[in-house]
């Protein structure tokens, strides 16, 4: 499983891929290679919070 730096790191590229798909779409949001691009970023941010939630479980159990 990745670290949460690692998928922080992937979050930033695909967002930053994703903001010059936009411009050379010309601001196009509903284009299919954005819309499915934009899933994508969505599905890794979904991904990095339930590690991060899991984590912080983790980390509680382990101080008590």
């Amino acid at each position: 499983m990745a670290s949460l730096a690692e998928m922080e790191r992937e979050i930033e590229a695909v967002r930053e891929w994703l903001h010059l798909l936009v411009e050379q779409k010309f601001g196009d949001l509903t284009d299919d290679e954005v819309a499915e691009l934009s899933v994508y970023l969505d599905q890794l941010i979904v991904k990095y919070e339930l590690a991060n939630i899991r984590r912080k479980k983790v980390d509680k159990l382990a101080s008590v």
